[in-house]
């Protein structure tokens, strides 16, 4: 039955907004519809929304649970003056289990098109295969007619998630991989900030520098979005990526701020274009731009 029901859901997502969603290379982003489908069908399914909570409580999907950056961050101070780094698997086990999520769960992201990729890649990581991300967001699943409510989360349930033990996906980036990509014609070093952040007339609450890791390419990652915040299709996708350098035979490193941002653009190089070796770096500009105040790694500035 629950097979039938998703199979029946992504029928459904190859026509929405006229959309064939079968042109992707997986089947990680679902339409709208689609998710209304397997929300309202699928007792398996569990509705994290991805956004702060004073947006979260004044409107939500009925059943839903909210989940923010803190709650995807470590409780402690592991990383010191690095901030918005990914928690641990325990950490995030914890979280899940208060949503009743088993290991029969279909997790359902929304969002505001950003936060939920980030939710994605660390699940992801460590190993958590049955995710799906509602292009869009919250705001076009809204428009499909769901059922929304004032307030906050459904109540806790007790879950009893636990990820396997395989070692964690090889898509995670440390600061040593970024230093060795440079110069290294087989890897691209991406860079998805804005323009004044890549070229150093804006810096970010958290960093200590201005700038952009030495040698990266500049592709923002709004630029794989559509007006509606939904992703753009596949063709245009490949365009806007292999027009720069970043082709699928590379491995390509993306940054951002605090990995959120790039964690996105994981998201569509990975899931979407089918890129084989993409890895998101987790401490980004702000753990590189202390790098360059300790004098240990440098910053070059855009053009």
């Amino acid at each position: 039955m629950k097979k039938s029901l998703i199979l029946g859901s992504l029928l459904l997502s190859m026509v929405a907004f006229g959309k064939d969603y079968t042109q992707y290379k997986s089947d990680k982003l679902i339409s709208p519809e689609a998710a209304k489908e397997l929300i309202e069908k699928d007792k398996n399914v569990v509705v994290i929304d991805v956004r702060p909570e004073a947006k979260f409580t004044l409107n939500n999907v009925q059943g839903s649970y909210n989940m923010w950056r803190p709650d995807m961050e470590p409780k402690d101070k592991r990383y010191g003056e690095i901030g918005g780094m990914r928690a641990s698997r325990e950490e995030m086990e914890a979280e899940l289990n208060k949503m009743g999520v088993t290991k029969d769960s279909t997790l359902v992201l929304i969002g505001e098109g950003l936060d939920e990729y980030r939710l994605w890649w660390i699940l992801d990581l460590y190993g958590m295969e049955n995710v799906k991300i509602v292009d869009g967001g919250y705001a076009t699943l809204k428009e499909t007619g769901i059922k929304t409510r004032f307030g906050k989360e459904a109540p806790e349930k007790a879950g009893n998630y636990k990820f396997s033990d395989a070692p964690d996906k090889n898509t995670l980036a440390t600061m040593n991989d970024m230093e060795v990509a440079f110069g290294n014609s087989s890897e691209v070093i991406l860079d998805t900030r804005t323009k004044k952040e890549n070229i150093g007339e804006d810096m970010k609450k958290g960093a200590v520098a201005k700038g952009k890791i030495p040698g990266s390419v500049f592709v923002e990652w709004t630029q794989a979005l559509n007006k509606d915040k939904t992703i753009r299709s596949y063709d245009e996708l490949v365009e806007l990526y292999t027009s720069k350098g970043i082709t699928p035979d590379k491995e390509v490193l993306p940054y951002c701020q605090s990995a959120v941002r790039s964690a996105h653009t994981t998201f569509v190089l990975k899931e979407l274009l089918g890129y084989s070796n993409v890895k998101n770096y987790d401490g980004s500009w702000i753990e590189w731009s202390y790098g360059v105040k300790d004098g240990k790694v440098k910053a070059e500035i855009g053009e």
